[in-house]
Formats: structure tokens, C-alpha cells, sequence
């Protein structure tokens, strides 16, 4: 038969998504305890579902028509206000923005405007692998800037000066980060917009965990001299509104960008989901949104402080990072897979199998996180969080001891 294009070559199956699709075979047979995924486990509020059922009963026809490749205007200007309160500068919400299928589909299409043969791309390592794949398609280049646990997975201005060419066209900002949990620094991110002006690079900043922040503040770029003119935006609703298979995002920035961006969408996707549309416009109209995160922080909060001593208990060669924000540790386990003989995915897929226990294997988030596993903290409730840590150091101490 034919044979497929060579650019699927520089594409791999997510791991992740493996994960999520083995886990949800392995849950028919067994009890499993489920460290692995970036899902939300509360439930949406009760206006969001309400008011699909709404649209669903008094409005069929529009709910599941089509709208436009921008989506509805009445949502982007929702979600242009609440980014002005919270970040401190407004995006026009009819030029300057675009509705996407959640922020898989921005990084994609803002890569993919943004990006083009040759040009350079700069992620931190680690970081969340969809960037890498996506830059790979736009037939860039991808230079990593390497981070770790004992400088709590900060970047160093230092060391990205020293990385950065002409060819340099994108520097990916993912803050709270995925997979570290990661705030970056003010004075790296007020260095990071002076030399994409003195560079002439674009910053791509994934917003997508930015109400996720369980304590202290972060530097809002967008409303940094110069940075209205070098970053482009992308954001998902699947975290903070709990709706991951709503499948619903944004991206902004300059108009160029987001016509861009429309251009790609229209032969991608078409338009976004108008029901999940007409629930997020339900999100943040009357405070819903307000509301609802003033429950579920405190709730993942009092679980990220609960694994991390659960971790520290039962693991205690192992090295962490106390995440500030996003769903995740990214747990240095050098010392106790050296032990094992193992590497960090054979030790997961163990773990599954011998313990029913799902961790993500560092190494699928950057060559620099080989020895590391990502451990989602807000997808278990407390005592199965100590059961499953206890389960995870019970196989690691039948190996070293």
C-alpha cells in the first residue's frame, strides 16, 4: 500500500495519552491509584452544567450549530476582562484573539504561525512535551535550556543569553509550569521580554495554569514595556473550570498573530465547540468563576501539602521542589532508581503493574528529566495519596533492601 508522509516521522505518540488510555483498560479489571493525569478531579461548578442543559433543551440548534473560527464574540470579550483584572492589559477582543480547542490547539497554531524551516525554538528541559512536537512539524529547531530540583527548576538568564542566535525566533514561557509546578522568577521574566526585544523573538506564554497558584504572586508579562509587541498568549479553561473534555482555550496577541492563528484553525478544527462555549460564558458571568476557585485551591492545596510530607515519609532520598502552582511534583528519583537498576519508565510501567500505582516517567518531559517522575497531586484525596506513596515506597525499598 501507499506509504504515509515522512512528516510523521518527527511526530511520536504522546505518552501521556498511552498512560490515559492503558489506565482506562486497567480500571475495569483492578483498583488503581492514579498519580498521572492533568485532569482536574472536582467536578465543574453547577452553573457550568447547568447551563449546558439549558442550551441543550431551549436552544438545540445553536448549541450544536457552528459559529464562526474566532467563536463567539460574547466569550472573548468574557475572557479578554477577566485576563485585563488579572494580568493588567487588554486584548482587543475582536482582532486580537481567537477561541481555540483547548491549548493543545493554540501551542499548535501559534507554533505553526510563528515558527517557520530553520528558525530556532528555545524550551526549558523540562517541560511539557506538546511544545517540542508541535516545533518539530513548523520545522524548527529545538534548543533546550536545561533546569533542576535543587535550583527549585528555575531558569538562569545566564544560560539563555549564551543560547540565543539569530536563528532564534521563540522562547516558550510555561508559568506555572508543567511538569515542575514551577513559578518562574520576576527579574528572569523582566530579563526574558528586554532580550526578545533586543533579539527580535517572539515569547510564547502558556497561561494555561496562571489561576492555579496556590501562594505568593507572579509577574504579569504581558503588561511589561515591549512585551505587547513580542508575546503571543495561549490559555486553556480545562483547569481552572474543570472541564478538560470541553476541550476549549484561546490564544491573543497581535493581530497579525491572531489572524494567523484563524488562518490554521480554519483547516484544522473549523470553529471551536459552541456549547462548550455557551457553559464558559456561564463561567464568567455572576462570579462563577470567583467562586468556584475559592473552593478548589484550598482543596489542591491542602492535597499539595499533603503529598509532599507523604513524600518526604516514604521517600526520603528522594529530591522535590514544593510546587507554587499548576497540578504536579516532578520528583528527582536518581537515587533510589540507581539503587533499582531501573530507568525512570520501566519503573513506572512496574509500578502499574506490580502496585497499581500510575506515575509519569520523567524522561517523556526533556532529555534533563531522565531519573525523574511526574506525580499529579490533585487527582486522589488524602488517604489514598498516603496509600499510594506507601505502595510506591514498598516497591522501591523491595529493590534496595
Amino acid at each position: 500500500m501507499p506509504t504515509v508522509s515522512d512528516r510523521i516521522d518527527l511526530l511520536h505518540i504522546s505518552p501521556i495519552r498511552r498512560v490515559a488510555g492503558l489506565l482506562a483498560e486497567a480500571r475495569k479489571q483492578r483498583d488503581i491509584i492514579s498519580f498521572g493525569g492533568g485532569a482536574p478531579s472536582l467536578p465543574p461548578p453547577q452553573e457550568v452544567l447547568d447551563e449546558m442543559i439549558r442550551a441543550l433543551r431551549e436552544e438545540p440548534k445553536a448549541a450544536c450549530g457552528y459559529v464562526g473560527t474566532r467563536g463567539l464574540l460574547e466569550l472573548r470579550r468574557l475572557v479578554s476582562d477577566d485576563f485585563a483584572r488579572e494580568e493588567g492589559t487588554k486584548y482587543d477582543p475582536e482582532n486580537e484573539m481567537v477561541i481555540t480547542d483547548g491549548a493543545s490547539e493554540g501551542v499548535f497554531t501559534l507554533l505553526m504561525s510563528l515558527l517557520g524551516k530553520g528558525d530556532e525554538v528555545i524550551l526549558t528541559d523540562p517541560t511539557y512535551l506538546g511544545f517540542r512536537e508541535a516545533a518539530a512539524l513548523a520545522g524548527a529547531r529545538v534548543i533546550s535550556l536545561p533546569v533542576n530540583v535543587e535550583e527549585g527548576y528555575q531558569p538562569d538568564v545566564e544560560k539563555l543569553k549564551a543560547l540565543i542566535t539569530r536563528e532564534t525566533k521563540v522562547f516558550v514561557l510555561l508559568s506555572p509550569d508543567n511538569p515542575t509546578g514551577r513559578v518562574v522568577k520576576d527579574d528572569f521574566v523582566k530579563a526574558l521580554v528586554d532580550l526578545s526585544v533586543d533579539h527580535n523573538f517572539w515569547i510564547l506564554y502558556d497561561a494555561t495554569y496562571r489561576d492555579i497558584l496556590f501562594e505568593g504572586t507572579y509577574l504579569k508579562i504581558c503588561s511589561l514595556p515591549g512585551a505587547r509587541d513580542h508575546v503571543a498568549v495561549t490559555g486553556s479553561f480545562s483547569k481552572e473550570a474543570a472541564i478538560p473534555g470541553l476541550r476549549l482555550g484561546y490564544v491573543m496577541g497581535p493581530p497579525a498573530v491572531a489572524d494567523a492563528v484563524e488562518k490554521i484553525k480554519q483547516y484544522t478544527s473549523l470553529a471551536p465547540n459552541t456549547l462548550s462555549q455557551m457553559a464558559m460564558i456561564k463561567f464568567f458571568s455572576n462570579d462563577v468563576k470567583q467562586r468556584y476557585l475559592k473552593t478548589a485551591l484550598p482543596t489542591y492545596k491542602a492535597r499539595r501539602d499533603f503529598m509532599a510530607k507523604c513524600i518526604r515519609e516514604y521517600l526520603p532520598e528522594a529530591k522535590l521542589s514544593v510546587p507554587h502552582g499548576a497540578f504536579y511534583f516532578f520528583v528527582d528519583m536518581k537515587h533510589y532508581l540507581d539503587d533499582m537498576k531501573r530507568d525512570d519508565k520501566d519503573f513506572c510501567n512496574r509500578l502499574l503493574e506490580r502496585k497499581s500505582v500510575v506515575l509519569i516517567p520523567g524522561s517523556f518531559f526533556g532529555t534533563n528529566a531522565a531519573n525523574h517522575t511526574r506525580v499529579t497531586f490533585v487527582s486522589e484525596p488524602e488517604e489514598r495519596i498516603e496509600a499510594g506513596m506507601k505502595a510506591v515506597a514498598g516497591y522501591v525499598f523491595s529493590f534496595t533492601f
